[in-house]
């Protein structure tokens, strides 16, 4: 790779800013989660510019993503700082961020993500157009170099900041696509209501093998779930009107609504370590 064809850069694909946001206040409790496409790779963006999918995916799967995932500290703002200076480049203001991703993975040449809003006035505005359906675009806010490449401008030594929300995306795809859940509602629920039996998929087991838990057992695991899962917990209490099936599946929590909808949230890996130390000592 030639030096004299590289340009260190910020990168900012696309639009939008802080000021282009109406502020209001849903007053509607909760935040609802969603799903979308944050960008495509190997395909030529309206910057015309291209990720490929082996410089992007190192950083997607990089240990800087994973720690900030984690302590769902990953956030996006209300779009891309003005300020050109490299500091506030990297720097994301937490002040004016709109977006929490609670996870960022890869399918096929996609970069995934799942977010809601956050406990902001830029999160409510997120949050209220998330219900009244609007789809949300994202844009990558990154450090990189651009090499030409027989006339195609590639991106090179990425480095992701975070994903903004923006109006108009460069990347086509990078839209919101589908509300997974609303828990603006009551956080009254009691964990009594769930009926007291539980599923236990052995992930470790290629048939599928599942262990019934009823009675004291499934309550002891409900509970630890309770006191020791920070993503249970949450659910329990913002989520109303469960229907009496829960269970784990695949290291995840498996719960029904009243309305038939499906919902999964995955595990911490201490606490799914706890429950199958629980479960084989059955």
């Amino acid at each position: 790779m030639s030096k004299d064809n590289l340009i260190g850069s910020i990168i900012l694909e696309g639009g939008a800013t802080a000021e282009d946001t109406v502020l209001v206040d849903g007053g509607r409790g909760k935040h609802p989660v969603a799903e979308g496409t944050l960008q495509d790779m190997d395909v030529e963006n309206r910057n015309h510019r291209i990720y490929a999918k082996e410089d992007l995916e190192p950083e997607i799967h990089g240990a800087r993503m994973k720690e900030l995932l984690k302590a769902h500290e990953l956030v996006g703002e209300c779009g891309h700082p003005l300020a050109e200076d490299l500091i506030r480049q990297q720097t994301i203001d937490p002040k004016l961020a709109c977006v929490r991703f609670n996870d960022i993975w890869i399918d096929g040449n996609l970069v995934k993500g799942r977010f809601q809003g956050t406990n902001n006035e830029y999160g409510k505005t997120f949050d209220e157009d998330l219900r009244e359906g609007v789809k949300p675009a994202f844009s990558l806010r990154a450090l990189g170099a651009i090499e030409n490449v027989n006339g195609k401008a590639y991106v090179r030594g990425i480095r992701i900041i975070t994903y903004d929300r923006v109006v108009y995306p460069s990347h086509k795809a990078a839209y919101t696509e589908k509300l997974l859940s609303e828990s603006a509602v009551s956080s009254n629920m009691n964990i009594n209501s769930v009926k007291e039996s539980m599923l236990y998929t052995d992930p470790m087991n290629d048939t599928g093998k599942i262990i019934n838990l009823t009675g004291a057992d499934a309550q002891y695991v409900l509970n630890r779930l309770q006191r020791e899962s920070a993503n249970i917990t949450s659910v329990l209490e913002t989520f109303e009107g469960l229907s009496d099936h829960i269970c784990l599946e695949n290291n995840r929590l498996k719960m029904t609504t009243r309305f038939g909808e499906t919902l999964y949230l995955d595990l911490e890996n201490h606490v799914d370590n706890l429950i199958m130390d629980y479960v084989w000592g059955l």
